[in-house]
């Protein structure tokens, strides 16, 4: 596990586990991070010298984590089903099933109150934090989703998968797709809201002005 230093391009901390690390989220205070390893997820603190493990939860090759914005949740997939934790204390505060494949990718709103989540059983859904339950979905069976992420008003989600296609959804249906010529593995939003920048299979990022 690695820690950047973006400015100067250094490395500022660098630690070897025995375990493959399959998935990492850095808290938004730059304190902790999360990592999913092949025996289990660590919420680990980040010290001067030192990323030492603070706490190990019983999720075995976890390949998708993720802090809220706020930092106070984090969520993390265990096979189909979305688990979201309390950064402080730890403990399971509940649990989003509903996907029939494994789950790609989680991206929380703005506000944290919803969870956008995507698989590979061609299923994009909207979870409510509140009472834990799915508000709006989207499934395209013939294609795997690997990324969805949603607008700062969280009124439309962006999502890509298998079928080279970008897909702009709101309220659960496909306003527009946008054909991208080959597999998009990861997109994401800029702060500004003004560019989304994509992963492809072909090892190149793309950057896209927004809106498409």
């Amino acid at each position: 596990v690695r820690i950047w230093n973006y400015i100067d391009k250094s490395t500022d901390l660098c630690k070897v586990f025995t375990e493959e690390v399959h998935s990492i989220s850095f808290h938004p205070s730059g304190h902790q991070v999360l990592a999913g390893f092949s025996d289990k997820l660590r919420l680990m603190n980040l010290l001067m010298d030192d990323i030492r493990p603070y706490k190990e939860f019983a999720i075995k090759m976890c390949r998708e984590c993720r802090f809220s914005t706020g930092g106070d949740k984090f969520a993390a997939v265990n096979g189909n089903t979305i688990q979201i934790y309390s950064t402080y204390t730890c403990e399971n505060i509940g649990n989003l099933r509903g996907h029939n494949g494994k789950v790609k990718s989680i991206y929380w709103t703005q506000d944290d109150s919803r969870v956008i989540s995507a698989g590979m059983d061609g299923a994009v859904y909207e979870w409510q934090l509140k009472d834990f339950r799915r508000t709006s979905e989207n499934v395209l069976k013939s294609c795997a989703y690997t990324c969805a992420v949603c607008t700062a008003d969280a009124r439309s989600i962006f999502a890509v998968g298998s079928d080279h296609k970008m897909k702009e959804i709101s309220d659960g249906n496909v306003n527009k797709d946008f054909d991208t010529a080959c597999v998009i593995n990861q997109i994401v939003l800029s702060h500004s809201g003004r560019m989304l920048f994509a992963g492809t299979e072909l090892g190149t990022i793309r950057s896209y002005k927004f809106p498409l």
